[in-house]
C-alpha cells in the first residue's frame, strides 16, 4: 500500500532564544555581580584563617593555616 504524502510546512519557525525572549518582552537585563571586598577591608572581630607556605629542614614545601 502507499502512505499518504503529508505535505513540509510552508513556513520553517525559528525558536527564540532566552536572550531574545526577554528583550522582547521588555523585562530588563540582570544585573552584573560585585566583585568582593578584600579581606584586609573587612573589619572583624574575629581572627582571619590564611594559608602560607612553610619550607620545613628536609627542604618539602607544604601548606600550613595560620591565624592572623
Amino acid at each position: 500500500m502507499n502512505r499518504p504524502v503529508i505535505p513540509a510546512p510552508l513556513k520553517t519557525t525559528r525558536r527564540r532564544t532566552r536572550k531574545t525572549a526577554r528583550r522582547a518582552t521588555g523585562a530588563p537585563a540582570p544585573a552584573a555581580p560585585r566583585p568582593r571586598a578584600a579581606p584586609e577591608a573587612a573589619a572583624s572581630d574575629r581572627p582571619l584563617l590564611t594559608w602560607v607556605l612553610v619550607t620545613d629542614d628536609n627542604g618539602r614545601t607544604r601548606p600550613e593555616a595560620r591565624w592572623v
